[in-house]
């Protein structure tokens, strides 16, 4: 039967236990969908940051589904961008055939290659264009976590977050966000994420050119039909908020509870801009 279907079941029943059916009786029978768990994490700029890191550049917003961890955010340091595997045209040649140098800094005699094909592997290839506004995109925290990033699980991924800020450099406060969905809605999250992973697609804190976190969680959320945040939402302060008010289980077994908030970590106090 499907998930969510009325089902009528219609038996016999023995009232005086003679072996004998004395007459029939209908019940109604309600089969609900599977739900799953979604978790929202969110790292807040310190409240000591400045300019485009206050605004949200020194945040984060990450989530999982169930146990399945996801992420996304700036690859500075890639000096082999495959163009299939990002499905841009880095290089403007007209295809995405080519394997192209993405880093901002790359010194030739670590990574054994001619980069700027002068006869030698001493230099210092720097790319200006690399930056906050453009840069090839990655799993975030799921890449420092592991070589296996689409492996990663929510419970590493905490294990990740929550010791000192030296050793994960989190050091603003983090909120952990829950609520149920259907299992059919998760599906369609799984299924938009490991889609990301396979094309990691262009990095950048402007919408109409890339992807970035926040943005990166709605529209995952939005896959599976909770699309109640606000489109021009595009930072963490802003998605904890939408989540604190707007965001509710869509679950039979949890339907229409508010999302639950929890402060897991709070901000360094010993951190400095």
């Amino acid at each position: 039967a499907d998930p969510n279907e009325i089902v009528e079941v219609r038996g016999w029943i023995d009232a005086d236990e003679d072996g004998v059916a004395d007459y029939e009786e209908e019940v109604v029978v309600k089969i609900e969908e599977a739900e799953e768990k979604i978790t929202v994490i969110v790292e807040l700029p310190h409240s000591a940051s400045t300019g485009l890191a206050a605004k949200g550049l020194a945040g984060h917003t990450a989530m999982a589904i169930g146990e399945k961890f996801f992420d996304y955010g700036p690859d500075y340091y890639q000096y082999r961008a495959d163009e299939q595997k990002y499905q841009v045209d880095f290089n403007k040649d007209g295809d995405m055939d080519d394997i192209v140098n993405m880093a901002r800094k790359v010194d030739e005699s670590k990574v054994n290659m001619d980069l700027n094909n002068d006869g030698d592997m001493d230099d210092i290839i720097f790319n200006e264009e690399i930056n906050e506004e453009f840069a090839p995109g990655r799993p975030w925290w799921g890449e420092m976590i592991s070589k296996n990033p689409k492996n990663v699980t929510l419970t590493q991924a905490l294990g990740f977050i929550l010791p000192d800020w030296r050793t994960n450099n989190v050091y603003g406060t983090v909120y952990k966000i829950e609520f149920y969905v259907k299992k059919s809605q998760s599906d369609k999250m799984i299924e938009w994420w490991e889609d990301r992973y396979q094309h990691l697609k262009i990095y950048s804190i402007k919408p109409w050119i890339g992807e970035q976190c926040t943005t990166a969680v709605k529209e995952a959320l939005a896959e599976g039909g909770i699309d109640d945040i606000d489109w021009n939402t595009l930072t963490p302060d802003g998605i904890l908020e939408d989540l604190k008010t707007e965001i509710k289980s869509t679950s039979s077994q949890h339907k229409d509870q508010k999302a639950k908030i929890t402060l897991i970590k709070k901000e360094a106090i010993d951190w400095k801009p």
